[in-house]
Order: C-alpha cells, then structure tokens, then sequence
C-alpha cells in the first residue's frame, strides 16, 4: 500500500546544488555588487553617463537572472543556464567597451573580468561541457591566445592590486572586492588606505581570518620590507612601506 511520503516527489533545483549557488550565484552576487559600488563612486561626465547607467543596468539584469536560475528544475537548467551565460557575456563586452572608453580603471577591469572568467569557466566545466559550448571562444581575450614571449614560458602572472580611496576603509563593498585579492595584498591595501592602523584597524576591514593570521602575515611583509612596524606588542602601529 502506498503511503502519501511513497507519493510526494522532491523537485531538485539549482538551489539545491550547494557547488551552483557557492560558485555561481554568490560569486555573481558578488561581482555585481562590485560593479554597483565603483559605477556609484564613478564621477560621470556628459560623455560617460549613458555608459555608467548601460553598466548599472546589465549588472542589475545579471543578478536577477541568476536569482532566476535558482528556481530551475532539472529540465530547465540547460537551457537557463545557456540563457544566463548569454547574459553574462552581456555584462562582460560592456565593461570591456567601458574600458576601453577610460570609465572603469584597469586595475578594477582586470579583478572584474577575471572574476567572470571563474563563472564562466565553473560553467563551462560543470553544467555546459556536453552542450559543445567552449566559454573561452565567447569571452576570451584575443591576447590571451598569443604565444608568450621567448623565455617568459614559466612566468606567473603579477598580482593585481586594487585601488582604493585614502581613508576608506571600512566600506560594505571594499569587504567585498578585497575578497578578490590574496591575504597579504589584502592587508597592504589597508595600511595603504590608512598608515599606522593597528592588528584591530585591520581585521574590522578582514573579517574572514584571526588576529593571529594577520599578525603572521605582518611579520612576513616586515621580513620582505613591504611594511614598517612602530612601536611594541599591544601598541604596534604598521604603514605600508613607500
């Protein structure tokens, strides 16, 4: 005899899959938010305004259609997912055309691009590689498919740094996009943004590791001369070094 549980069936949505909504929608989520801060602290122009407000929108359409692919059923997500990849390519040909025309820094263009890069990539290898999609023909950078230069075979590519305004550091978006960046880069940023803050200063702003690991890594950007400690224990003060 049945039973109402032997009836019920349980619609699996991407909601459910834990590696979707960490890699896919938080990291969207997080590349938009991005986006909104720096074209909010963009100072327009007559010339640049219409490309500020393109970039607002597409970034908006971007974090509603994700929010969209979490309610898709398992027979929907190929073709939601196809739909939301043309979207994000949207998003990724204007801000390259943004930065071309000088409205978004390149500092700022390279972690953003490289951050939709990792959405594509998750993408292309989790959800779309029997689709015979290849993500890197629609968004991938002409120079990237050069051979490098002789004898530069091994090299690692630099990090990228981001900039922000002096003093500011205590933003809800430098948490997000100094999030992008590794640990150490992360700390140099603040002492940049505020000179002689202390081991409290700094993890108001990186909230995600001890006091302990920032303290270690202080003393390891103080071997390496990056960073000039003032003071002793408890009263320590660091700066960036010049």
């Amino acid at each position: 005899m049945q039973t109402e549980k032997d009836k019920t069936i349980r619609l699996q949505r991407l909601s459910d899959d834990s590696g979707y909504y960490t890699h896919v929608f938080k990291k969207t989520e997080k590349i938009v938010s991005v986006i909104l801060y720096i074209m909010s602290e963009t100072k327009e122009t007559s010339a640049t305004s219409q490309q500020v407000q393109l970039i607002k929108d597409k970034a908006l359409m971007t974090h509603e259609i994700s929010l969209e692919t979490l309610a898709y059923q398992t027979h929907q997500q190929t073709e939601g997912i196809n739909n939301f990849v043309h979207v994000l390519v949207a998003l990724d040909s204007t801000l390259r055309i943004a930065h071309m025309a000088k409205v978004i820094p390149t500092d700022i263009f390279a972690l953003i691009t490289d951050q939709l890069d990792t959405v594509f990539r998750y993408l292309g290898n989790h959800y779309l590689k029997d689709q015979g999609i290849k993500v890197e023909e629609l968004v991938g950078d002409p120079e990237a498919k050069k051979s490098p230069a002789r004898g530069n075979s091994s090299a690692t590519p630099r990090q990228r740094r981001v900039n922000i305004p002096a003093g500011d550091i205590s933003t809800d978006a430098y948490l997000v996009y100094s999030q992008m960046t590794d640990r150490a880069e992360r700390i140099k940023t603040v002492l940049e943004a505020k000179p002689q803050a202390t081991i409290k200063d700094i993890s108001e702003v990186i909230t995600d590791v001890s006091e302990k690991t920032i303290q270690r890594e202080l003393n390891s950007l103080i071997e390496k001369g990056q960073v000039l400690r003032e003071g002793e224990r408890r009263w320590s003060k660091y700066s960036a070094t010049k």
